[in-house]
């Protein structure tokens, strides 16, 4: 037996360990690079999911977390836009699950991915009651944001989307601001935004394309924005900007916590408003009805989507790379990049990502600095001498 196919057989046995949950296949405003609405088949989803599919698919979580005694099971709440499904649904869904979590024993972490438009007190209060963390869409400054998160009427959402942000930094609520790089803004454009606005903890995401897009490189940027991270935590950590710690935790050998980094089987699971179960919503990149399965959680238990032809297909298309990759010294690191950056209309997942060239150039430049920061103390050995916001939680 290969090696990959002893690893591909351990991975099998483990269940699932998080959820993607979309409460809404709908948007209050219109992003151009969007991969949602690259795949028309989500419009053939209700808008929002019912009560009838939440309380089914708190049923399933918890025979889920019970089956397998989980200590915890995050569960991202997602759309479209999540809000649109309202406040009231939020407090009842995140109330079931406290419940399940003092049946169980199993935590449940609850987040959701917002693009802050619909934020008031009253969500306020709920994010806050409820302990469920906001990842929110803000693409640094107003010039480099109004560019592509706009209304449906075609104006910048920019003023609405920092007010809502600082809100949430008002409150006693776990925040993350999540932007979009634009290779033509130098990244301390982003960096100053985010001091200016008091966020210490953002991510400034990889453009989503696929093998058959021609994306600008992106490999200056991130030197940059790497640079940037180390002036800001030369003293002490005060800054955690999430693709750097997690590129650079999988260069030191450790699991990347989130699926872009590292060789690591996507494991994800994605429920739809009807509870059809797919694969990661993200692959819809790959256009319409990519991402379509035939199982959903009023006929399958939660960890059966393992059986399910399209989804197996992209979990084992995470771990199994092209030769190209294979061959990389950052292989184990990089994983080959992001899984939907490697498909491609002829091969498939079966290529290296779009931004390959980019990938290698920054974790060549990421192990120079590494190599740099390692310093041999005779008492204990090898000792790695990097900011602790390395090591921030996600």
């Amino acid at each position: 037996m290969s090696a990959h196919e002893s690893a591909s057989v351990a991975f099998r046995e483990q269940p699932i360990s998080q959820l993607l949950v979309k409460l809404a296949t709908r948007c209050n405003i219109e992003c151009s690079y969007c991969y949602w609405f690259r795949d028309a088949a989500v419009y053939d989803k209700p808008k929002l999911m019912s009560a009838d599919v939440m309380h089914q698919l708190l049923q399933r979580v918890e025979q889920h977390v019970a089956r397998y005694g989980l200590v915890d099971f995050p569960i991202v709440l997602h759309g479209g836009e999540p809000l649109l499904w309202g406040v009231e649904n939020f407090h009842r869904f995140a109330e079931a699950c406290e419940a399940i979590s003092s049946r169980t024993g199993c935590e449940i972490p609850l987040a959701v991915t917002t693009n802050g438009l619909l934020i008031d007190h009253e969500w306020l209060d709920c994010f806050e009651q409820r302990n469920i963390a906001v990842a929110i869409s803000l693409d640094g400054p107003a010039h480099v944001h109004d560019l592509h998160r706009r209304t449906f009427q075609g104006t910048g959402t920019h003023a609405a989307v920092e007010r809502a942000a600082r809100m949430l930094l008002s409150r006693d609520i776990r925040v993350i601001a999540l932007a979009v790089c634009n290779p033509s803004y130098p990244p301390k454009q982003y960096v100053d935004f985010f001091d200016q606005c008091g966020i210490t903890h953002f991510d400034i995401m990889i453009p989503d394309a696929t093998v058959d897009d021609s994306p600008p490189s992106i490999a200056t940027f991130y030197k940059g924005l790497l640079d940037l991270w180390l002036e800001a935590n030369r003293d002490r950590p005060t800054v955690d900007i999430r693709i750097i710690g997690d590129m650079m935790t999988a260069l030191l050998g450790n699991n990347s916590p989130t699926e872009g980094v590292g060789h690591n089987p996507v494991e994800l699971c994605t429920v739809m408003t009807d509870g059809s179960v797919e694969a990661h919503d993200v692959l819809r990149i790959a256009g319409d009805g990519s991402t379509r399965a035939t199982f959903n959680i009023f006929e399958h238990a939660i960890d059966e989507i393992r059986n399910e032809p399209h989804w197996k297909a992209a979990r084992d298309a995470s771990i199994n790379l092209c030769e190209k990759c294979q061959q990389c010294k950052f292989m184990n690191a990089c994983g080959g990049g992001y899984l939907p950056h490697r498909y491609s209309r002829q091969n498939g997942y079966d290529n290296p990502s779009v931004y390959c060239d980019d990938l290698y150039a920054m974790f060549e430049n990421m192990e120079s600095v590494i190599e740099k920061q390692v310093y041999v103390s005779k008492p204990s050995g090898e000792r790695v001498n990097l900011p602790d916001a390395l090591h921030a939680p996600v």
